[in-house]
Formats: C-alpha cells, sequence, structure tokens
C-alpha cells in the first residue's frame, strides 16, 4: 500500500499507474467508516474515476504497442456481452490472449474484484452488466510469459477472502514449458524448534535430497511453508545433476492471523522496520537452526540463503551481515536492497543469484540495483529476468537454476 502524505486515516486518494488513476486509503479503514463519517469512499472515488479509465485506456488500445520504458499497460475496448459470455467455457473465469493482449474475464456478483498473482490490476465491471468484470493488459513479448492468475473478489460491506481462491497460469506459446509432474525421490518434513531468539516455537519444512550419505550443502528459504511447492522442481533438478543434493530448510512465518503475520513477517525480513526482531529472526537463523541442522542430519556446508520479494531482502541482509555462515544468495524480486556492500560480505566474495520479471516494475528495478552494485564491486553474481511478475510460478522455477549456479561453481 502506498504511504499516504497526510495521516487522515478516512482520507481517499489517488495514484496513477500506467496512466491509470488508482485510488487508494489506509487499510485500516472500511468504506463503510468512511460513509459513516460522512467521508467519501474508496467505492465512490473509483466510480468517479472510471469512465476517465476507461478512456485512457481506449486511447492506449488504439494507439497499438507499448509506451517507451514499459512491459504493460491496461488497455481497453467495448465489446459485447453476448461475445464474452461466450467465452466463458470453464466456470467463472475466462483467460485468452490477443496478439500481445492478455484478456481476463470473470462472473460472478461483487462490489469490488482484484487480481492476484503475476499481475495485479484491478477488473472492471462491463458496462450494462451485473456479473461480468474484466481486465485486458498489453503486455511486452507476451508469446514468452508465464503468469499465474488469481481472482479474488469482496462483497459490499465485506473484506477480502481470508483464503486464496484457486490459481490459473497462462503460458505463452513461446513460454518454458510446464516441467512433467514426477514422484518425489527426497522427503519432505515438518520439525518445529524452540527458538530462545525469537521466545517461541517456529516450524520449519525440510526437504532432504535422496540417499547422499555424506556431507550436502543447505539453503535456509524463508517463506519457508513455500518448501512443498518448491521441491519438486528441486527434486527433478537433482536427479538430471543440474544441482547437487541440497538439504533445504524452509523458515516459518510466525503463526496467527493473515493481517498478523504479514507484519510480523515484514519486521523480520526487513531490516529497517524492527531492529530488534529483524536481528532475533537472524540469530534464529543463523545460531539456532543451522547448528540444528548439523546435529540432525550431519554435517551440512557451505549455506546458501535464499528468499523472493521480502524473503529476498533477508537472504541479501543475511549474507551481508553473516557471511561467516552464509556464503552465497540466491534473491528472486527483491523490493530493497542495501546501499552499500558490507565489508565483511566483500572480503568473503558472497555469490549471488539475482532475478526479477519485467511486469513487476519496482522489484525488478531494485533487484537490477543490487546487481550494478555487485558488479562494480567485483564480487561473483548472475542475474537473470523473466517474461512475467510477482510470481511463485517463476520463483519456483528460477530456484533450482539458482542453486545449480551457486553450488556448482
Amino acid at each position: 500500500m502506498r504511504a499516504r502524505p497526510d495521516r487522515d486515516r478516512l482520507a481517499v486518494w489517488t495514484y496513477q499507474e500506467a496512466g491509470e488513476e488508482i485510488p487508494v486509503g489506509d487499510p485500516s479503514v472500511t468504506d463503510a467508516e468512511r460513509a459513516a463519517a460522512g467521508r467519501e469512499t474508496l467505492a465512490e472515488r473509483f466510480a468517479a474515476m472510471l469512465p476517465g479509465n476507461r478512456s485512457r485506456a481506449a486511447a492506449q488500445y488504439a494507439a497499438g504497442g507499448l509506451p517507451d520504458g514499459q512491459d504493460i499497460v491496461r488497455v481497453w475496448r467495448p465489446r459485447e456481452e453476448a461475445e464474452l459470455r461466450a467465452r466463458l467455457t470453464e466456470p467463472s473465469l475466462a483467460v485468452w490472449s490477443s496478439g500481445d493482449v492478455l484478456d481476463v474475464l470473470w462472473q460472478g456478483q461483487a462490489a469490488e474484484v482484484q487480481l492476484y498473482g503475476g499481475v495485479q490490476p484491478r477488473l472492471w465491471p462491463v458496462p450494462e452488466t451485473d456479473d461480468l468484470w474484466e481486465v485486458s493488459l498489453r503486455i511486452r513479448r507476451l508469446d514468452e510469459a508465464v503468469i499465474s492468475l488469481i481472482v479474488a473478489s469482496r462483497q459490499a460491506g465485506g473484506d477480502w477472502p481470508a483464503q486464496v481462491p484457486g490459481i490459473r497460469v497462462w503460458r505463452g506459446p513461446r513460454a518454458p514449458a510446464e516441467p512433467p509432474a514426477a514422484p518425489l525421490r527426497g522427503t519432505v518434513e515438518e520439525h518445529t524448534l524452540d527458538s530462545a531468539a525469537l521466545r517461541t516455537a517456529r516450524q520449519l519444512t525440510v526437504y532432504r535430497p535422496p540417499g547422499t550419505g555424506r556431507p550436502v550443502p543447505g539453503c535456509l528459504l524463508a517463506d519457508g511453508e513455500a518448501v512443498r511447492g518448491f521441491a519438486p522442481a528441486l527434486d527433478s533438478a537433482i536427479e538430471a545433476g543440474a544441482v547437487p543434493p541440497v538439504l533445504l530448510i524452509g523458515l516459518h512465518n510466525a503463526p496467527g492471523p493473515l493481517s498478523t503475520r504479514s507484519g510480523v513477517r515484514a519486521q523480520e525480513y526487513l531490516p529497517g522496520h524492527n531492529r530488534r526482531r529483524f536481528d532475533a529472526h537472524l540469530r534464529f537463523a543463523a545460531d539456532e537452526v543451522i547448528p540444528w541442522a548439523a546435529e540432525r542430519f550431519g554435517p551440512v556446508a557451505p549455506w546458501v540463503a535464499a528468499g523472493f520479494s521480502n524473503g529476498a531482502v533477508w537472504a541479501i541482509t543475511a549474507a551481508q551481515r553473516r557471511p561467516d555462515l552464509i556464503g552465497a544468495v540466491a534473491a528472486f524480486s527483491a523490493g530493497l536492497v542495501p546501499q552499500r556492500i558490507s565489508g565483511a560480505a566483500r572480503s568473503a566474495r558472497v555469490r549471488h543469484y539475482l532475478a526479477a520479471g519485467t511486469l513487476e516494475p519496482g522489484f525488478r528495478r531494485s533487484t537490477r540495483q543490487w546487481a550494478e552494485r555487485l558488479e562494480k564491486a567485483g564480487l561473483p553474481y548472475r542475474h537473470e529476468e523473466w517474461i512475467g511478475g510477482h510470481d511463485q510460478v517463476w520463483w519456483a522455477q528460477q530456484f533450482p537454476v539458482a542453486l545449480g549456479w551457486l553450488l556448482g561453481a
């Protein structure tokens, strides 16, 4: 959520992104509370801005192509209701492409509909219907893109769904193929570690490669709940010889309601949010989890820190502060990076694999900035970009590539 320049919690304000005006407000305040106080609501501002947004999007559609320096822009054109309904061959959601335009159509009763996953625009109501919602996006190199799509809706006066609905993955005709499903040769285990640093217990998900019988490298993964999703691709890469056998330990987020977890996650992963919490979580990872792994699974070295989004920030910072233990970093879609490289990390020549998507401009820019700082310092790194956005599908696909490069040298 973008910061408000003043402290009026009931206020609604607007920012522009790719020519679209987007209303936002304090997420802790509901539209019902704004209405009760006689203030403008987000829904009212959205409705007032929609005609202008449609007009700009229609002009962008007619212009063809993309503005200089942009890889994604919203477009719009009027279409017949019957034409759109004919697209709904699967319940609720239709996704298709026309040239370089990706179209998403959702059917349902809602006050607001939002797209999550690889791209995250709000859906617009289809004119003269009460149950159709649409978004059209012109995307550079769409034929190579892989984009996960999650449609979430909110009823009037209600909250966003507490659970994420089903995910649809769209792949362009020239995009990497979906990896074939294969039985997992390694094992995935759940553990709970009582932490003195965190003053509570914290869950770990561990992937153990098959039949090692010898010391292996280890990887600490932020947002450790993702281990089960990452394990199949990693397991296949180990089987193919692209990655050496590696012990993967996922550090779970703090338990509790989603809103609470997200706040604590930011404090534990972003060094500037809450120094005490960040330091405690780093001590937990470096001084408790790593020794626990050696005691339970045998010698483990070297160690890689890995993560995506805020977790990528944690992975980078962990290696900056503890290069005595962490010798390499796999960071995807980092939203915030250090302003300078620490002397200890420079001396240790910490290796980095960095990657981000073309459809996540802020994360892409930040990740590239860290690559440029590593380049200037003469440190070993690899920087890649995918045709997609802030997307779990891409993170899972890049993860074994990163470990193969970091551990294979």
